[in-house]
């Protein structure tokens, strides 16, 4: 642990919150090589490292954050929370369950809810999931994540008109969800409306995808050929 490395890791920070993250991996690196103790900066470089798809490397720094440091409650929540998703990626998915639902019974928030409602449905619990988004729609009725989830959820259930009023209510709440305008496209599709289930898989293209993403690009571009 050093100055440097703080003054890296902040400097990482800076460049993370600016949407420079090729230049925020680089100053987090240096950090990590001299030492740091900020939680908050371990806690963005493992968010970064999890947007690249690097899990394990996210593990542990979202672990280091849990049982190396004198962390605030606050930060070991957050640390739980990612962690949960690098757990589920490296195929413990019953692990990251465990763990969202421990911190549910400690902390209830619109994450929390979206982040463990959206294990669930990728654990395959469709059940649980859809009595689990429900009470997150209690919590906040317009939480984009959470009525994604339903929509999902509803969908994969075979409940296509119920899937879509839930997306198309997402939709207004944020209209850059990729997995949302995804699914839309598809509803639209079945409907026979080519032309809006073009509109909304080609916007689906311009969002943010991750590896932590229900679909990928692969997915929305078979998707937009199957309209053809």
């Amino acid at each position: 642990m050093s100055i440097m490395g703080n003054l890296y890791g902040f400097l990482g920070y800076y460049n993370h919150s600016r949407a420079k993250f090729d230049k925020a991996v680089d100053m987090y690196k240096k950090a990590e090589k001299l030492g740091i103790y900020k939680p908050n900066y371990l806690l963005s470089y493992g968010v970064l490292m999890l947007r690249e798809g690097n899990f394990e490397k996210a593990k542990e720094l979202f672990s280091t954050v849990l049982t190396d440091l004198p962390a605030k409650e606050e930060h070991k929540t957050m640390a739980k929370i990612n962690i949960s998703l690098a757990y589920w990626k490296l195929g413990d998915i019953d692990v990251a369950v465990e763990m969202m639902e421990e911190v549910h019974r400690k902390y209830r928030s619109g994450r929390v809810y979206g982040t463990l409602g959206y294990l669930l449905i990728q654990k395959g619990d469709l059940e649980r999931a859809l009595e689990y988004n429900l009470e997150g729609l209690e919590y906040d009725e317009d939480d984009p994540v959470i009525l994604d989830n339903l929509g999902q959820i509803y969908y994969k259930m075979g409940q296509v008109d119920k899937a879509k009023d839930y997306f198309e209510r997402a939709e207004e709440e944020k209209d850059d969800q990729a997995v949302t305008l995804y699914y839309l496209g598809l509803i639209y599709s079945q409907e026979g409306d080519k032309e809006r289930a073009r509109e909304k898989l080609d916007k689906a293209l311009t969002c943010n995808i991750t590896p932590l993403s229900a679909i990928t690009i692969e997915d929305i571009k078979e998707a937009l050929g199957n309209l053809d």
